[in-house]
């Protein structure tokens, strides 16, 4: 016998709840796997402790992470995803490439700061990634330092740094940041901007031509940070 219009529409309702508690739960999932894998290591951590802290048995944990190793590739995900938003944006901002760098500065700094311990995970276990989620992480993360490398290279082309191997410059620029969750907690006083402005100085005066004027790089900020400020407003973050 035909639904009714009125069955339809209950039974899409149902569907949509359903949806909307799987992902829910979902979350709770990467969120309790994020804690594990940060404490104990990922081979330290077994599908048996993620489903005990999360309040599942095996095959419901299997219903919402799929594998292990998706599990992982999601906690990277929520790294990277939200950081190719934000430097897609400011890579193309009309602004000096000080401003630029600082702004992109300031966007790692963001994940480091306030996602530590999905930070640790994404910098110490990412090798332990496999096949299709491996092959995804790296695209992602060439994207990532593409960006970086992007600002160098148009700031090379104008004469304005002294260091011709932007690569090695790039890959500095990181590990100015990469390991700052270690220590930064015991640093409370510090914020994000005033993080990224004391790196971008170490590392600007390190390969410019000319000494950084701050000053230049500051009076654009705000207008960069207005703009990135619709894009969190707006959810494209996520």
């Amino acid at each position: 016998m035909p639904t009714t219009r009125t069955e339809r529409g209950k039974t899409a309702r149902v569907e949509r709840a359903k949806t909307a508690r799987y992902y829910r739960k979902r979350e709770q999932v990467v969120d309790v796997a994020v804690q594990l894998f940060s404490k104990n290591g990922y081979a330290g951590t077994g599908v048996a402790d993620i489903g005990e802290a999360a309040g599942l048995a095996r095959g419901a944990l299997y219903y919402y992470i799929g594998s292990k190793d998706a599990l992982l590739a999601e906690i990277h995900d929520r790294v990277l995803d939200p950081l190719l938003v934000e430097t897609s944006a400011i890579v193309g901002m009309d602004i000096s490439f000080q401003a630029r760098l600082r702004l992109l500065s300031e966007a790692l700094l963001r994940q480091i700061v306030h996602r530590r311990d999905h930070v640790r995970v994404f910098l110490h276990e990412y090798q332990q990634l496999q096949g299709e989620h491996r092959v995804r992480f790296r695209v992602k993360r060439r994207r990532f330092e593409s960006h970086i490398l992007s600002v160098l290279e148009e700031a090379h082309s104008e004469g304005k740094l002294r260091e011709p191997d932007l690569d090695l410059a790039m890959l500095t620029y990181l590990n100015l940041h990469n390991y700052t969750y270690q220590w930064v907690s015991r640093r409370p006083d510090l914020t994000v901007q005033e993080l990224a402005r004391f790196y971008c100085g170490i590392f600007l005066n390190g390969i410019l031509t000319d000494p950084l004027d701050q000053a230049v790089a500051d009076a654009e900020l705000e207008h960069g940070r207005s703009v990135l400020g619709v894009l969190l407003t707006k959810g494209l973050d996520h």
